[in-house]
């Protein structure tokens, strides 16, 4: 059952959360949009990836993700990744994303590195 996305944005100590509470699909795409545009206007170092735990993610989610990763990295801004199950940091894994960023288990762990 597809879970509607919805999506919050903070900023705390140079660091920007996209909390993202359901499933990223295609549908998602403006909303992460604008969610990434406001986390980037903080001008934070650092921007957190955050998913519910039970989000599932399409082919469509994960080329949203990859997006928004290297415009980061044009912007020197560096994207981590949280929430996402076992079966989401394989795939991750596999496509290469975690070349370019850094899963982690919390925000907490984030404000650590």
């Amino acid at each position: 059952m597809h879970r509607e996305c919805k999506i919050n944005v903070h900023e705390n100590n140079d660091l920007a959360t996209i909390e993202v509470l359901g499933d990223l699909t295609a549908s998602s795409e403006k909303a992460i949009g604008a969610a990434y545009q406001k986390a980037c206007g903080y001008n934070a170092k650092n921007i957190l990836l955050k998913f519910d735990g039970k989000s599932r993610i399409n082919s469509a989610g994960i080329a949203i993700v990859i997006n928004m990763v290297i415009e980061s990295q044009e912007k020197g801004c560096k994207v981590f990744i949280a929430g996402v199950s076992k079966h989401f940091r394989k795939i991750f894994e596999l496509v290469g994303l975690t070349k370019y960023t850094t899963i982690v288990d919390s925000e907490e762990e984030v404000r650590k590195l």
